[in-house]
């Protein structure tokens, strides 16, 4: 990262080392890699096998190959025969995958392209409950710790038609 260089950053982060590209000698600014020790992406279909199809716009393949343990959650599970990338997905085999979670909607209240939009009313609530510590204890109440399963959390957010 040239950005990185000569900058402040570089005095607090002694993990940043600087390298020298052998083919321009342009020095650069590595970072040691991100290893998560668990990762929940979203998918747009995945078989049982773990092998799912994710939207190619995000970083999603990237990380699952780099955590420990990835969790794909699917808006549909399907034979492995149909998990195929199409024009807006990526691939990512089932060496990376650990578990395979069937959730319709499993991405709400982000988007999941060419299924549903940004829940903004939703999305706007988090944003201010998340102000205080009391009013997010009552929104993780409410979405979260309340719900029995992930359809009673659809119920309650009202997102059947998704706002």
């Amino acid at each position: 990262m040239i950005g990185l260089l000569n900058s402040d950053y570089m005095k607090i982060r002694r993990d940043i080392k600087v390298i020298k590209d052998p083919y321009s000698g342009n020095e650069y600014a590595v970072v040691p890699p991100i290893v998560p020790d668990v990762a929940v992406i979203h998918a747009f279909k995945g078989a049982r096998s773990g092998a799912v199809v994710t939207d190619s716009f995000r970083n999603d393949r990237l990380l699952a190959t780099a955590a420990k343990k990835t969790i794909a959650v699917v808006e549909e599970l399907v034979d492995e025969k149909d998990v195929v990338a199409g024009k807006f997905g990526v691939y990512v085999s089932a060496i990376h995958i650990d578990a395979v979670v069937h959730a319709l909607n499993g991405a709400h209240p982000t988007s999941c392209r060419d299924r549903y939009g940004l829940d903004l009313k939703h999305l706007n609530e988090y944003m201010e409950a998340s102000k205080t510590e009391k009013t997010f204890e009552a929104y993780l109440k409410k979405y979260v710790l309340e719900p029995k399963d992930h359809e009673e959390y659809m119920q309650i957010v009202n997102a059947g038609g998704i706002r």
